[in-house]
This record gives structure tokens, sequence and C-alpha cells, in this order.
């Protein structure tokens, strides 16, 4: 898979994210990663951008909103510790009020896969258990070649071994793919001066449930989708009005060479159905990939 080697600052504000990610389990500010560090919040906010664009940070908008790490970054500043037994070690993610409890997964061993009751896994795991609760929701991602996804809920905990016992509700394994090599090339994009109307035609001619907005320079400044014109349509708004009224922002993207399995984080993060692919050398538009290309090319496999 594609690395990008970090530049001592870029390191340093992705290890200060983290750290401060690590002390809230929430969301960071700009202006916390700022502090920490002593520097100007307009130079650490243009850095945390050039890492959201490359796939270490995720950010969400809002009041409320602000920075998390990746999984990548976690890999990036973190791949060489701890020094883990094998098979490997994974992630844990501990859904909790919307937020999430991470924590490292040094063995999986998953039982009863053809027994009547459902099956479990028994995860041993590397850090402080005392925030995870019986019943919270869980997800065991493998790391870093196997893309092993687990899914399920809490149902013991043991403090003195450090074990965790979850009840499968989902299992898959995700290949190892270049999300440029499953997702569309053939990318359209509409005018922001485009009225609805026109946009509407231009997606029902081509097939496709969305598109890019792109403003007089071709840079693009949103996307419109068939579920935001027929919100328009039942509100009985002006279809004649251009169609950047009624477009989503912001965009959501992600490198041609980052894998699947970044794509199906990214997705379930925003709540979308697509993401526009970024060529990383040209850091344009190279294309789409949705729910359904991903689906179709595991199906496939």
């Amino acid at each position: 898979m594609y690395r990008y080697h970090l530049r001592s600052v870029q390191r340093e504000v992705l290890e200060a994210l983290i750290s401060l990610y690590e002390k809230h389990r929430g969301m960071v500010k700009s202006r916390e990663v700022a502090k920490l560090l002593g520097k100007d919040e307009g130079t650490v906010r243009n850095i945390i951008m050039w890492l959201k664009s490359m796939g270490y940070v995720e950010s969400r908008t809002g009041p409320a909103g602000g920075y998390i790490p990746t999984l990548k970054a976690y890999e990036a500043v973190r791949g060489v510790l701890p020094k883990v037994p094998e098979p490997g070690y994974g992630l844990m993610i501990v859904f909790k009020e919307g937020e999430d409890i991470r924590l490292t997964a040094i063995s999986m061993e998953i039982m009863g896969l053809f027994s009547a009751e459902p099956a479990r896994a028994l995860v041993k795991v590397m850090g402080d258990l005392s925030a995870v609760e019986e019943g919270m929701r869980v997800r065991i991602e493998s790391l870093p070649k196997r893309k092993l996804v687990v899914e399920g809920y809490v149902r013991k905990r043991d403090f003195n071994s450090n074990e965790v016992l979850i009840e499968i509700t989902k299992m898959a394994v995700i290949p190892e793919e270049y999300v440029e090599n499953v997702g569309s090339r053939r990318l359209i994009t509409v005018k922001a001066t485009q009225t609805a109307r026109e946009v509407a035609r231009i997606l029902y001619m081509n097939g496709i449930r969305g598109a890019p907005v792109v403003d007089e320079n071709d840079e693009v400044v949103g996307f419109v989708t068939t579920t935001d014109l027929a919100g328009a349509i039942a509100n009985g708004d002006d279809l004649d009005a251009p169609v950047s009224r009624y477009m989503s922002k912001p965009i959501y993207s992600i490198s041609g060479k980052e894998g699947l399995i970044e794509a199906m984080r990214l997705m379930d993060f925003y709540g979308v159905g697509r993401l526009l692919i970024i060529n990383p050398q040209t850091k344009k538009p190279a294309g789409i990939i949705t729910r359904t290309d991903i689906l179709r090319h595991l199906l496939a496999v």
C-alpha cells in the first residue's frame, strides 16, 4: 500500500493529535494542538488539512467538530510500537455514546462458527478495559495486511487476563486492493450554475446517483445526489434555481492509493455512500467510488 514519508513537523503535529485524542477520547480542535506544540494555529491547521488529504486524519464540522487520527495515523506514528506477539496485532474499537475507545488487540480466537449458538471471539488486548462495558458495540480490525473485520457486542470482560468476549454479528475479510482500481474513472461533473432541473436530467441520462459540483475554475465545491434533488421536488422548491442551492458540503474524498477498508471506514464514519477519488500526485479528482462498487468487487473475489 502507498505510504508517504512524514516530515518531522507533520509527524510532530500527528503525534500531538493522537496524544490529545487519547486523553479526551473525542474530537480535537486545531487550537488545542497548536497550544500543546506552541505553534501558530493557522500553520497547524494547514498541516492537519494536508494530513487529512493523505488519510491520516478524519474531521467533522460544527461546534462539536474537530479532528481525530485514523488507523493509518496509528500505523505511521506507532507502527513499530509496541512489540507484540504473533500472529500479529489489530485494533479493537469500542463504541461509546457516539465516540470510541481504541485498544490494541494482541490476539483473537474465534469460536462456535459451526454451532447453533452465535459465534464468539475471545480478544486479548493491551490497554485499560475500565471504560469498556458489557453490551457495548465493538469492531476488531486486523493489521496491517489481513484486513479481517469482526463486529459484535461485548459479553464479558476479564480484567485479570485483559480479555474481552465478543458475540459476533458480522465478519468479513476485505481484500487488499487500491481504491483507484475499484472505483469508476468515469467522472461526470456538473457546473454550480446549472439548474437543478438540468442536473437531474444529466444524472438520469448517465444512470448515476450523484456528481461533483464544480465552479468556473473546475474546482470541486460540492456534491449533488438524486436524494438532494428529490428533496427539492418534495419541498416544492424552484428547480430552475442553480444546483449549488441544493448541493451538499463538505466533499468527502480519499486518495486513490488507499485500500478498500479505508474507503469503507470513511463511508461509515461520515455516513455517506460515495467518496471522490483523489490522485495522490496531482491532488485532482480522478474518479468516484461507491458502496455499490465495493460490494461488486467483494462478491467477485
